[in-house]
């Protein structure tokens, strides 16, 4: 069965109040001939033409516009899970749609709709096709080159929304220095209040995101430029206070080094991937502990953290150095 147009809906209108083509035609300023084209759907309906539509019927312009926008986003959908190969739940399964349900991530039209499904996690993604997924991840980075596309896509997405109910104030490059000496701090004391963190990096101009990923994707952090506010986006995978400070740490490594970079690829995820991590990560461990430690960390492979009798913490004098 073939997917729902307005000609559908316009044919069984003409039947129902027994006008004729020919008479409708006329009264929207069309020939015959076209008409039954658009009634066919082998001619596309204008802008001026549903003008009219609607002036003549009463039909509102917006429901007309609905019926054919919905239709040719599904028959986006429809054409790409043919090239793909791809029947509508085996995409679903991608996006671990029964998870997004479950955790009521996405307000969905209809559950137990697969076409539906698929248009509302689009619509999440502000995509009008699958297609342009490809687009978006061509911005990305993955820490893990396994990691599913799908399920970062959305993370990124879900972090980008709950930036937007932030007071972020103007950045500058020296609130850096401020930030790493609060996390000095807070790491000295072994306090972890996410509330006061996320309000301390709006205070110095970064968006802040601690948000759950979906089961299965490898994604731990990331760091962003929306316009020119930075923002840095952690999971909940990193399970100790120091885990969690390291990974700010790093993110704030690029904030410092890569700024400009990531205006313009949006996410410091760049095919030169590795050295960038390298470097982000050398200086999280210079701002974080001691040179001793450093180089344990560094040089000595047998080095196991857990077998300290306390953890490292960060040296203010490297701070000072580093920034």
């Amino acid at each position: 069965m073939g997917r729902i147009r307005f000609a559908d809906y316009l044919k069984e209108y003409l039947e129902v109040n027994h006008i004729s083509n020919k008479e409708f035609a006329s009264r929207i300023n069309i020939t015959p001939k076209h008409l039954i084209d658009i009634l066919s759907k082998k001619s596309e309906l204008s802008a001026q033409i549903i003008d009219s539509i609607s002036f003549v019927t009463g039909i509102p312009i917006d429901y007309i516009y609905r019926m054919e926008s919905n239709f040719h986003i599904e028959n986006e959908i429809d054409h790409y899970l043919k090239k793909e190969h791809l029947s509508e739940k085996e995409y679903l399964n991608k996006f671990d749609y029964k998870t997004l349900i479950k955790k009521t991530w996405i307000r969905f039209t209809d559950i137990y709709e697969p076409i539906e499904i698929i248009k509302d996690i689009l619509k999440y993604l502000r995509v009008s096709s699958p297609e342009q997924l490809n687009d978006l991840e061509s911005h990305l980075f993955y820490k893990s080159k396994n990691d599913q596309k799908e399920l970062l896509l959305l993370w990124l997405e879900k972090c980008y929304r709950e930036t937007l109910t932030q007071d972020v104030k103007d950045y500058t490059k020296d609130n850096i220095l401020y930030l790493v000496r609060y996390i000095h701090e807070k790491a000295n004391q072994n306090i972890f209040d996410e509330q006061e963190l996320v309000k301390v990096f709006n205070e110095n101009g970064i968006a802040l995101v601690i948000q759950e990923d979906l089961p299965g994707s490898k994604i731990r952090g990331a760091f962003k430029v929306h316009r020119n506010m930075p923002a840095i986006y952690i999971t909940y995978k990193h399970k100790r206070i120091a885990d969690i400070y390291f990974a700010l740490l790093h993110e704030l490594a690029h904030c410092k080094s890569d700024f400009n970079k990531a205006r313009s690829m949006s996410l410091i995820s760049f095919e030169d991937e590795r050295d960038i991590e390298i470097k982000a990560d050398e200086q999280a461990f210079q701002w974080m502990v001691e040179n001793k430690y450093y180089h344990d960390f560094v040089v000595k492979k047998e080095y196991k953290i857990d077998d300290e009798i306390k953890y490292p913490i960060i040296c203010p004098s490297k701070i000072i150095h580093c920034i």
